[in-house]
C-alpha cells in the first residue's frame, strides 16, 4: 500500500474556513503516481481542485522549484489560479522556510513566484484569447440564469481564455442586487468557441465593477459551473482582468476582485495586468493572494 502526505489550505483569504479550499498531495522525491491514481485521489477529496506537488530538496543557494499537476474532480487542468497561489504560499512558506522567490512548473508552463511571508505573487503563464467568431447572447445567459431574466440586461458578455483549455463567459451585470440573484442552476452553458480553441473547461463568471479610479478597479464576482459555485477562481479573475485591460486600453491595470461573498466564503484576489506599448496584447499577468493551512494527513492508495 502506498501512502502520500497531504495538507489542505484555504486560499485567497487570511481567515480559516473562508476562501477556497485546496488539497495539496505531496509526492516524495524519486517517486511518481499514475495519472489515473491522481484523478481518483482528486475525486476522493471532492474539492474544486487538488494539486500534486513533487517535493524537492531545497537549497539556500538556489531558487526552489517544484513541479505540480492540477486536477479537478473529473479532469486535469493545464493551469488554475487558486491552486497556484495556495501551493505557492505552502511551498515557499513551509517547504522552503519562507523563501522570498521560487518557481512552479505546471502543464501550461513555468510560474515565477514571490512571497513576503503572507501574500504570494505568481507571474502566471498566459495566452489570452478573446473569442470573436460566435456571439454569446443574452438569451443564452437567461437560459442559464432564469432568475435574472426579468432584470435589466447584462451590460456586456464576452468569452475569454486566459490559457488554452480554460474558458470563461464573462457577464457584466448592472448591480450587486442582480449579482446576488445568480444561482448554481445546474444548467450548462455551451457557447461555440473559436476554431483551434474549442477545448477544455467552460465556466460562467458574473461580475459587477464596484469602483474604478484610473487603472485601479474593484470588482465583485461569482463563478458558476452547472450546479457548483466556486468561492475563488484565479484563472477566471486573470482572464477577466486581461479582458478589461484590453477593452479599456489600461497599460498597467490593478484589480481587487472579491468573490464567494454570497456563499459565505469571502475571497480576496489580486491581479495586475501589463499590456504591450501598442495596448493590444497582454505582456504580463500577476496573480496574488494569501493562504492558510487547515488540515494535514495521509492518503492511502493501492
Amino acid at each position: 500500500m502506498t501512502s502520500l502526505p497531504f495538507v489542505t489550505v484555504d486560499v485567497f483569504t487570511t481567515t480559516r474556513f473562508a476562501g477556497n479550499p485546496l488539497a495539496i498531495v505531496k509526492i516524495p522525491k524519486g517517486r511518481d503516481v499514475a495519472t489515473a491514481q491522481m484523478q481518483s485521489i482528486a475525486s476522493e477529496f471532492n474539492l474544486s481542485e487538488t494539486v500534486f506537488l513533487y517535493e524537492n530538496n531545497t537549497n539556500d543557494e538556489t531558487e526552489p522549484e517544484w513541479r505540480i499537476r492540477i486536477f479537478m474532480v473529473g479532469a486535469e487542468l493545464p493551469f488554475a489560479g487558486h491552486p497556484t497561489i495556495g501551493t505557492a504560499c505552502y511551498a515557499l512558506g513551509t517547504l522552503a522556510n519562507n523563501s522570498r522567490h521560487g518557481k512552479l512548473h505546471c502543464n501550461a508552463g513555468p510560474i515565477e513566484l514571490e512571497y513576503d511571508g503572507e501574500v504570494a505573487k505568481a507571474s502566471i503563464p498566459h495566452n489570452v484569447h478573446i473569442h470573436t467568431e460566435h456571439e454569446v447572447t443574452a438569451e443564452q445567459i437567461y437560459h442559464l440564469q432564469p432568475a435574472i431574466a426579468k432584470s435589466p440586461p447584462p451590460q456586456s458578455v464576452d468569452l475569454v481564455s486566459p490559457v488554452k483549455g480554460m474558458n470563461f463567459v464573462c457577464v457584466e451585470l448592472p448591480s450587486l442586487e442582480i449579482l446576488a440573484q445568480v444561482e448554481a442552476s445546474g444548467k450548462a452553458i455551451t457557447p461555440q468557441l473559436d476554431v483551434d480553441w474549442n477545448t477544455g473547461f467552460i465556466g460562467s463568471y458574473f461580475y459587477v465593477i464596484d469602483e474604478q479610479e484610473g487603472e485601479k478597479l474593484t470588482i465583485r464576482t461569482r463563478m458558476i459551473e452547472k450546479s457548483l459555485e466556486d468561492p475563488a477562481t484565479g484563472a477566471a479573475a486573470s482572464g477577466l482582468a486581461a479582458l478589461l485591460a484590453l477593452k479599456h486600453k489600461l497599460r498597467f491595470a490593478k484589480f481587487s476582485i472579491t468573490q464567494g461573498v454570497e456563499m459565505g466564503r469571502r475571497s480576496e484576489i489580486g491581479v495586475e495586468v501589463t499590456l504591450t506599448e501598442s495596448l493590444d496584447k497582454v505582456k504580463k499577468v500577476v496573480l496574488s493572494g494569501s493562504a492558510l493551512k487547515v488540515m494535514e494527513g495521509t492518503v492511502f492508495c493501492d
